[in-house]
């Protein structure tokens, strides 16, 4: 059976990239992250195999990166830019082809000239997982633990109002002497 590459969307910011890679039903993939790629593989419930290799533009700290599962779909990557002073990657991969399963993830990215707060890493605190999880109401497994039955909403909004009944558009004068 052959294999499929996974849908990746990737942004940067000055000192690392973040990279999501979209795969549905694979648990325990085989991870590598080398200083100069990444290899992802793995297969679904269904069959389905996905293996791709990324050979990154410049170098990364595999020691200092770090990956997890955000749900059931996705797992993302945080890979610390090797020498951050260089200036900012012109693609993802080292390849100039493009791959359509590759895609930027623009809430992920900033320019060199971004005067956005470059310590920020997409509202995420990567050195405490668990925390990050429970603020967004799983754990780390994916299961959801958040009770939607208490979002009852009472009012009604314009949009739950009947439409008035239409007018008689008036006759044009064409239409009187018919």
């Amino acid at each position: 059976m052959a294999s499929h590459h996974p849908s990746v969307k990737w942004g940067q910011k000055k000192d690392y990239i973040l990279l999501t890679i979209a795969v549905q039903d694979i648990d325990k993939p085989e991870i590598t992250i080398e200083p100069t790629k990444l290899h992802f593989k793995g297969q679904q419930t269904e069959n389905l195999k996905y293996d791709t290799t990324l050979e990154f533009f410049d170098e990364i700290d595999p020691k200092t990166s770090k990956y997890h599962k955000t749900s059931q779909n996705y797992w993302e990557f945080m890979l610390k830019k090797k020498d951050p002073k260089k200036p900012f990657w012109k693609r993802l991969i080292k390849s100039t082809d493009k791959c359509q399963w590759i895609a930027i993830d623009w809430n992920h990215f900033n320019a060199e000239d971004d005067d956005e707060n470059e310590d920020d890493l997409g509202g995420k605190d990567w050195g405490n997982l668990d925390n990050m999880m429970k603020q967004m109401g799983g754990d780390m497994s994916g299961a959801s633990t958040t009770d939607l039955n208490d979002l009852e909403d009472e009012e009604t909004d314009s949009d739950d109002e009947p439409m008035p009944d239409l007018e008689d558009a008036s006759k044009s004068k064409s239409d009187e002497k018919k």
